[in-house]
């Protein structure tokens, strides 16, 4: 008898603490009507604000104590790329990663600022390399053959799907009618896209741009299509009815972008995926994505979950 009643308080423990969990979690969630409103995150337990934070005597300085000691998170990132990051109409910051890294800044510590550093995209990573940024958030994919030997990568914070894109009035019925001779594919310059159109297109010209004009070349005619993210491809054709996305019932490719962060430095490295965990846990990054991105896909069936890992 005695051994049930303690089951029983251990199940009723149980239950009150999951109970607990998922109201936490609701809340954490709760977002205001307005587009692009702020997420009321909580604040970060005691326990894991920098001021609790034990280090050993020996070890070597991180990006963390220095951002943590000049009061800046120093972030490379391209603003050309609405709704994930883009300039509004004062020329603010604003987007998807703009809401999660001026929650990231915050949670850093009291008084940690958000300094973005806006570049064009061929010069986030040189910019990383030397020192001049503390992280990239431009959804880089930590691809083989240079990127992942270049530099770390988070775990994953946002998803891609990628779409083609040729003219309206192409009798194109199938991407694979794209790889040959005589044929132009346009491409972000240096992006997962342009990767993507070197494999699956060998036999066609890659043309290399940036990513406006990259699209307007295809809207123009003047290129046969090109590779790019979904969100990016469904305001496009809306606004410029000469290209159209080839068979959007059959986004063909998916990604996952992360942070890029130094390599070598562990504890940075650590500290950024442990928060990205701590925030997918209480469903603020999903709920960020469907409120600002979301809507930029319309109907297109689309990969549209934040990836828990």
């Amino acid at each position: 008898m005695q051994q049930k009643q303690k089951n029983m308080s251990r199940r009723q423990f149980l239950n009150s603490a999951v109970v607990a969990t998922a109201a936490g979690a609701a809340a954490a969630v709760a977002i205001a009507p307005e587009a692009q409103a702020k997420i009321a995150a909580p604040p970060l337990p005691e326990l894991l604000t920098p001021a609790y934070r034990p280090r050993r005597q020996d070890a070597p300085v991180s990006l963390l104590d220095d951002i943590q000691s000049r009061g800046t998170l120093r972030v490379g990132m391209t603003l050309q790329f609405e709704p994930q990051m883009y300039r509004d109409e004062s020329g603010e910051p604003a987007g998807y990663d703009v809401e999660l890294l001026k929650l990231m800044a915050a949670d850093l510590g009291t008084g940690v600022e958000l300094d973005i550093q806006d570049q064009e995209f061929d010069g986030l990573i040189p910019a990383l390399l030397a020192g001049k940024v503390d992280l990239i958030s431009v959804g880089l994919v930590g691809r083989p053959g240079g990127r992942l030997e270049t530099m770390w990568f988070s775990t994953p914070y946002v998803p891609y799907q990628q779409v083609v894109i040729v003219p309206a009035d192409s009798t194109v019925a199938d991407v694979a009618e794209l790889n040959a001779s005589g044929k132009k594919i346009t491409a972000l310059t240096g992006s997962t896209a342009a990767g993507l159109a070197a494999r699956i297109f060998p036999e066609a010209e890659l043309v290399e741009l940036q990513q406006q004009p990259a699209l307007l070349e295809v809207a123009s005619g003047r290129a046969d299509g090109g590779i790019v993210e979904a969100y990016l491809a469904v305001p496009f054709v809306e606004e410029n009815p000469t290209a159209k996305i080839l068979n959007p019932e059959e986004p063909f490719s998916l990604e996952f972008g992360s942070y890029a962060l130094p390599r070598g430095d562990l504890d940075w490295l650590m500290w950024v995926n442990g928060w990205l965990r701590y925030r997918k846990g209480q469903g603020v990054l999903q709920a960020l994505y469907d409120q600002i991105i979301g809507p930029s896909l319309g109907d297109t069936p689309v990969y549209k979950e934040i990836p828990a890992y």
